[in-house]
């Protein structure tokens, strides 16, 4: 039932309304303060007025069927709650951000000493009067202070079930999203496969506004129920990217008659993924589990069969394509 929820759409135009509403009234910081005034709620609430954006801007790329714009900006709400629960929870994330900032700043810079405009001094004589550089924390760093500042905020299962496998197959280039361009049988394509259901980006940017809301609410003393079970109900309605790549590698090959033992699979598999145990597993292992699980269900390899024609196969033809024609022989002379 889950994975059919996840499956259609939810409308809810007048509830994501009061929530968005609820929630820009969170947002208290009128006029940015100065640097060494900064605070960790100013930091969350800035990362709220983001989300609320994202949130907007996932629906806008959904509407429009932009499979993979919807994708990315449901990755960036996830970083942005993160990011919000980790200025919020922990203590001396505001001076870390800072000085990741004037890292930022120096590494943009950098073309311009390379192409000779100004030297690398110059560069470091500016940034000092911004404070002391350093190195950004990543976002796994940032997920275990939050999970150990703030005792279980559900950060983790975010980053697990959602910020990996959209980053390992949407934004970096590597063997994952290079192979997304590579069909069952090993014909490649243009248009890539998307490993994520588009309703199910929607459900996780709205959950991460309910999140960081939250979040704040409790900050503020106000009562945060609304914002909860919105978030709840939103990412009970979304589907792990690694329940929609189990699932159609299960369902590419089916007959009619394997339906009922497909179905037992696909339950199986359903319930590995939204599992603690496959939060702890590595990639490695959650890979060869749900290998185990298709591989003995598949057909022979679509590289084996003769490319088809109407649906049958060259055996079943009992002439040879033209293209399986030896060539011409040359006139004699």
């Amino acid at each position: 039932m889950g994975t059919v929820r996840g499956l259609l759409p939810y409308p809810e135009p007048f509830r994501r309304r009061r929530v968005r509403a609820a929630a820009h009234r969170l947002v208290t910081c009128e006029n940015w303060p100065d640097d060494d005034k900064t605070t960790g709620v100013d930091v969350a609430q800035l990362a709220l007025l983001r989300l609320l954006w994202l949130q907007d801007q996932t629906r806008r790329a959904s509407t429009g069927r932009h499979k993979e714009a919807t994708v990315l900006l449901a990755r960036a709400a996830v970083e942005g709650c993160l990011l919000g629960l980790y200025s919020l929870h922990v203590p001396g994330a505001v001076a870390r951000l800072h000085a990741a900032n004037i890292k930022a700043m120096g590494d943009i810079l950098s073309y311009v000493v390379d192409d000779g405009l100004v030297t690398q001094s110059a560069v470091e004589q500016s940034l000092a009067a911004f404070g002391t550089k350093g190195g950004p924390p990543t976002v796994r760093q940032m997920v275990d202070q939050v999970e150990a500042a703030a005792g279980g905020a559900g950060a983790l299962s975010l980053y697990r079930r959602f910020y990996q496998p959209t980053s390992t197959y949407f934004v970096h280039a590597n063997a994952a999203s290079l192979l997304r361009h590579v069909r069952p049988g090993g014909f490649l394509t243009g248009k890539p496969t998307i490993p994520w259901a588009r309703r199910s980006a929607v459900r996780i940017s709205d959950a991460c506004v309910g999140i960081l809301a939250a979040a704040l609410a409790r900050h503020a003393g106000t009562d945060p129920t609304e914002f909860e079970t919105y978030a709840q109900a939103h990412a009970a309605r979304a589907i792990t990217p690694l329940a929609v790549v189990a699932g159609r590698g299960g369902w590419s090959a089916l007959k009619l008659a394997e339906l009922p033992a497909a179905r037992k699979r696909a339950l199986e598999l359903r319930s590995y993924a939204v599992s603690e145990q496959a939060l702890l597993d590595t990639p490695a292992v959650r890979k060869a589990h749900v290998d185990k699980e298709l591989a003995p269900h598949h057909g022979p390899p679509r590289r084996q069969l003769v490319r088809t024609r109407h649906g049958r196969t060259d055996q079943q033809h009992p002439h040879p394509r033209p293209c399986d024609l030896p060539p011409h022989p040359s006139p004699e002379p």
